[in-house]
């Protein structure tokens, strides 16, 4: 495994410092957020990211977009502006680009097959960017809330095996995941699709992104899973930033124990 960090717990500071702090604690990966300022920063990202040796992969934009939107002006620009952001992955030398779903807005919960299918045509689209641009393309599993999609096992496996596994790959969130159901059955269901994991904890009702080791997940357990196995990137994402060290060093104990 592959430990890093992602830009979630830092947005409101600079892009290159970001990098400093993930550089100068040790971690392998960054996953970069390509949202607002940080879009303009990319080139900052990178030379200093280099200098410390450290992995970028990439979580497209998502604040505000939609791609399962039955509004078509609204589908039209997210999928625009994901495919944008393929082009500054590559600009990165990032090899994996983590989206989101899209999900069930007010009007579209009484026409929810035609927005899954709407959801299914845009990833068809962005597969196709996403090869061009030589990105391996995740899903990321949805945590459980009202109008979510691709939140279930089932749904995910579903969409996943409408694709090859050179075309699309799964983000296993694991604090995602545990809204919704069990985490290790997650990981044991869908381990070949996993590309990505993103780590944090909740106390399972809501997700909160809480340092490891603050909730009700298992990470003894599942760090066991993971090592036995997987060698890609393992990404903590927490809200604030001493959670983000704190789950560090847990992780840390746990690997060693």
């Amino acid at each position: 495994m592959k430990l890093g960090v992602s830009y979630l717990a830092f947005m409101h500071r600079p892009s290159a410092e970001i990098v400093r702090i993930a550089g100068e604690a040790g971690f392998r990966l960054l996953e970069v957020i390509l949202e607002g300022h940080h879009i303009q920063q990319v080139g900052e990202a990178s030379e200093v990211a280099e200098s410390y040796g450290l992995e970028l992969s990439v979580h497209a934009p998502f604040a505000d977009l939609n791609i399962a939107s039955m509004n078509t002006r609204i589908r039209e620009e997210s999928l625009r502006q994901l495919v944008e952001a393929m082009g500054y992955a590559s600009s990165l030398g990032a090899e994996v680009f983590t989206i989101h779903p899209g999900r069930l807005s007010p009007y579209s919960m009484w026409f929810p097959e035609e927005a899954k299918r709407r959801n299914l045509s845009s990833i068809e689209h962005l597969v196709e960017h996403a090869q061009e641009h030589g990105l391996v393309l995740c899903i990321e599993n949805s945590p459980r809330y009202a109008g979510a999609l691709l939140c279930g096992i089932e749904e995910l496996r579903e969409v996943l095996e409408s694709f090859t596994s050179s075309e699309l790959s799964l983000t296993l969130d694991v604090g995602h995941a545990r809204t919704c159901g069990d985490v290790l059955e997650y990981l044991t269901t869908l381990r070949s699709r996993v590309c990505n994991v993103h780590l944090h904890d909740n106390t399972g009702s809501e997700d909160e992104h809480l340092a490891v080791g603050d909730g009700c997940i298992d990470f003894g357990r599942l760090l066991r899973a993971l090592n036995a196995t997987y060698r890609g990137g393992v990404i903590i994402e927490c809200h604030r930033e001493r959670d983000v060290f704190r789950s560090r060093d847990a992780i840390m104990r746990l690997l060693s124990g």
